[in-house]
C-alpha cells in the first residue's frame, strides 16, 4: 500500500520503521526535516512539502501532536484537493475536534477516520499497539490490513469521535495514576519506609497498575529522560480531558488539580520529558 505520513516525531518515527518493515511504500513529512532523513536509509521517500507527500498516497496518516499542527499541515496551503485520498488521524485530540475535521476534509472530497492508539515507542517498533479506530464498517473492512501492521487486535470504537473520546477516557488514567502513585510514593519516603515492602503489598492488591512498576525506576532515580510520553502533550490532553467534561456535565474538579500539577511540571522545565516528572511537582522537589 502506498501512504503518506505526516509527523515524525516520539511515535511518528516508530510508526514508520514499523510501516516500512511490514513492506509498505511510505513517504514522510516533517515540519523539521532532519529528522527524517534516517528513514530515507530505511526505504522511506522524503518530501518537503506536505502536498508533495500525499500527491501519490492511498492513505494520509497523520501522526501529529495536536488539531492545530493538523490543521497548519492540511488546510493552510493553496492544495485543498484531497478527492479519492483517505486520511487517518492517529494522534489525541478532542471528539469535537476530529468531526470538525472529517466535515472540513468531506467537502474536499476526502475519506476520513480516526485511529488512536495505546501504547510507547516499544509497542510501535514492535506491532504491537492497541489500534482505537473511529470510522464506518466499510472503512474498518478496507483497512485491516494497515491495522494489522501497528497493532494484532484493533479495536472498531464506533463512529468518528468515539475512539478520540475512547483515548482520552484513557489517558485520564494515565495523568491520574501518575499522580496518584507519585503521592504514595512521597508518603512512603518521607516516613522512612522501604519501597521494596511498599510495592510487595501493593502487587498483591487490587490497588496495583503495571504502570507503578514500569515507571518506578524514573521516580526512584528522579531520572525522566528518553520519554515515552512527555509531560507537556499529557498536559496538552488533560487540557481536551477538562474540556469533554464539562462538554458532557461531568466534574472538572479533579481534573483542575491535575491540570495545575502538570503545569507546575513544566515551569520547573520538565516539560520535555517524561510525563513521570510530574512526581516532582507532587512532591516540591
Amino acid at each position: 500500500m502506498n501512504l503518506a505520513l505526516l509527523g515524525v516525531g516520539l511515535m511518528g518515527y516508530p510508526v514508520a520503521e514499523r510501516l516500512l518493515q511490514s513492506g509498505h511504500q511510505l513517504t514522510v513529512y516533517n515540519r523539521t526535516i532532519a529528522k527524517v532523513y534516517p528513514l530515507k536509509e530505511k526505504g522511506a521517500r522524503i518530501a518537503r512539502t506536505p502536498q508533495e507527500a500525499w500527491s501519490e498516497a492511498e492513505g494520509i496518516l497523520l501522526t501529529l501532536s495536536d488539531a492545530q499542527a493538523i490543521a497548519d499541515v492540511l488546510f493552510s496551503g493553496t492544495y485543498s484537493d484531497f478527492l479519492g485520498k483517505t486520511i487517518i488521524q492517529m494522534g489525541t485530540i478532542g471528539p469535537s475536534e476530529s468531526r470538525a475535521i472529517q466535515k472540513e476534509l468531506a467537502a474536499r472530497g476526502a475519506d476520513y477516520f480516526e485511529c488512536p492508539v495505546l501504547g510507547s515507542r516499544q509497542e510501535a517498533a514492535e506491532g504491537t499497539l492497541i489500534l482505537l479506530v473511529g470510522s464506518s464498517d466499510a472503512q474498518f473492512q478496507k483497512w485491516k490490513g494497515f491495522f494489522k501492521a501497528l497493532g494484532p487486535d484493533p479495536w472498531h470504537i464506533g463512529g468518528v469521535g468515539q475512539a478520540a473520546a475512547l483515548k482520552l477516557a484513557l489517558n485520564q488514567l494515565i495523568a491520574s495514576h501518575a499522580v496518584g502513585f507519585s503521592l504514595s510514593l512521597g508518603l512512603i519516603e518521607r516516613n522512612h519506609i522501604p519501597v521494596e515492602i511498599f510495592m510487595d503489598i501493593l502487587r498483591q492488591s487490587a490497588l496495583y497498575a503495571p504502570m507503578f512498576d514500569k515507571k518506578l525506576a524514573n521516580w526512584l532515580r528522579r531520572d525522566y529522560a528518553r520519554p515515552n510520553f512527555p509531560a507537556k502533550h499529557l498536559f496538552k490532553d488533560v487540557a481536551l480531558i477538562f474540556q469533554e467534561a464539562k462538554d458532557k456535565g461531568l466534574s472538572t474538579e479533579s481534573l483542575e488539580a491535575l491540570r495545575q500539577l502538570l503545569l507546575k511540571t513544566m515551569d520547573k522545565g520538565l516539560g520535555d520529558l517524561d510525563y513521570s516528572s510530574v512526581f516532582n511537582a507532587v512532591n516540591n522537589i
